[in-house]
């Protein structure tokens, strides 16, 4: 035999031939489905049906070449029918940060020391100072490199004292800690702490620290940018609640609830 056949006795493509029109869409949808994926907020809207599909399949044709922007849409527009509406997910979500309560906590310290400084726990442990009051901060944490403490300023300079020079990588002062204390339910609830996270991503602002401890999430932040994440939290509980509640939801505990009102008893209308 003279000519050449597409596929071998194994039934296996020749990788030197083209794609057929069955493979070149498949592609075309994989690489939509990863496009959208690795963007949250675009997958958020396509759930919730508010995308011009011709202006995001213009989009993802420019950042990845893709070829045919119409094969590109269709593959958007099949992404969202595929696209479960369970409610259950977002429904655990506003349970959680409607029962959830934030505080901010001023004149915090970070320290970062190497991961071989010996026991760093024990800096905890021996500070005399940072034992004398309950409610000073003091958190340790540890990573494969390197261990942060989390430490009030006032205790800041009895820690020092406690780790070798050589050990500090680095310390900053003036920082703020705006705390988010949830229901046990948080164990159990997806997209809580990136939620949380990419909200005060899109402001603009770097978190130092961002450390979950059982039910508290913990965004350490400099002091300019502390009231300011408390109020995108606040809002963010209210915008994650049912439009057809009026009012939205509590700001994370940071107000008390209404006193009832009392009215006077209704007269009988005789007629």
């Amino acid at each position: 035999m003279t000519g050449r056949t597409e596929r071998g006795r194994t039934g296996a493509r020749d990788p030197r031939l083209p794609h057929g029109p069955e493979e070149r869409r498949e592609s075309v949808a994989d690489e939509t489905r990863r496009y959208i994926e690795g963007r949250p907020s675009i997958r958020d809207c396509l759930r919730y049906d508010i995308v011009n599909f011709t202006a995001l399949a213009r989009r993802i044709r420019a950042e990845t070449g893709l070829p045919s922007q119409e094969a590109i849409e269709i593959a958007c527009r099949r992404y969202r029918r595929q696209q479960p509406d369970d409610p259950t997910q977002d429904e655990m979500l506003r349970s959680v940060l409607r029962s959830s309560h934030i505080e901010i906590r001023t004149h915090v310290a970070v320290i970062s020391v190497r991961g071989d400084f010996p026991f760093p726990e024990r800096t905890v442990v021996t500070s005399g100072e940072i034992g004398t009051k309950r409610d000073r901060l003091v958190q340790l944490f540890q990573g494969s490199g390197a261990a942060t403490l989390l430490c009030g300023e006032e205790t800041l300079a009895s820690v020092l004292l406690t780790i070798p020079r050589t050990s500090i990588l680095n310390v900053q002062r003036r920082l703020s800690v705006v705390s988010i204390r949830s229901p046990e339910e948080v164990m159990a609830t997806p997209r809580v702490l990136g939620f949380l996270a990419e909200a005060i991503g899109r402001a603009g602002i770097n978190c130092v620290e961002i450390v979950s401890v059982y039910t508290d999430t913990l965004f350490v932040v400099r002091v300019p940018d502390a009231v300011r994440v408390f109020e995108i939290l606040s809002e963010l509980a209210r915008a994650v609640d049912e439009p057809s509640v009026p009012g939205g939801l509590e700001p994370l505990g940071a107000l008390p609830p209404a006193e009832p009102r009392s009215f006077p008893p209704r007269r009988p209308v005789r007629r």
